[in-house]
């Protein structure tokens, strides 16, 4: 029986309710407010749970979109790994602010540091640890953009001691800070 009860634990820390969406994104909201990401434009972004879904799930027609199930919890609890909601949230928010702010992620400047356009997906990337903070991140410019503004998010803006050695990272961090700075002051 105690075998059993654990599995039962272990699947319920592997669904999402309502209740954790709401605690989840209330968090990271804040954290996006306090960092200097809102504006008018975020503001208008919703962030739906749905009890199970195939079609939508992040990022998808203007919206957040977060299931109680999907196959990357169901990977996470076969071998696991837990995902925080909260770092998925971070994720997703970047996808809806790189969105909103289309013409911030549309720079030169965006292209250097994260190797191409925003949604350039033609190329095949390689996972580099000095470059990218998690090997999703080397995915696509899209996905290494979201996954340093999740950790950016998550650090409250602080660079973390053991990444002031990786000057790629450093300046992608930088980058956060200037968009911050853009989308407070309205310079969009």
């Amino acid at each position: 029986m105690p075998h059993q009860q654990q599995a039962a634990r272990q699947l319920r820390r592997h669904v999402i309710t309502y209740q954790d969406v709401c605690r989840a994104n209330d968090q990271v909201t804040g954290e996006l407010v306090n960092l200097g990401f809102c504006s008018d434009r975020i503001n208008k972004v919703n962030v739906y749970w749905v009890p199970a879904s195939l079609v939508c799930y992040g990022w998808y027609l203007n919206h957040i979109y977060i299931p109680a199930i999907t196959g990357a919890q169901l990977s996470d609890l076969i071998s696991g790994r837990h995902t925080r909601l909260t770092d998925v949230l971070r994720h997703e928010w970047a996808h809806a602010v790189a969105d909103r702010h289309e013409s911030l992620m549309d720079t030169t400047r965006f292209e250097r540091l994260f190797g191409g356009p925003y949604e350039s997906s033609d190329q095949i990337w390689e996972y580099d640890p000095d470059r990218h903070l998690t090997l999703y991140a080397a995915s696509m410019p899209c996905e290494d953009f979201a996954e340093v503004f999740h950790y950016y998010l998550r650090h409250k803006g602080r660079l973390p001691v053991r990444l002031t050695n990786k000057p790629i990272i450093v300046r992608k961090w930088q980058f956060m800070k200037w968009l911050a700075k853009s989308i407070s002051s309205g310079a969009f």
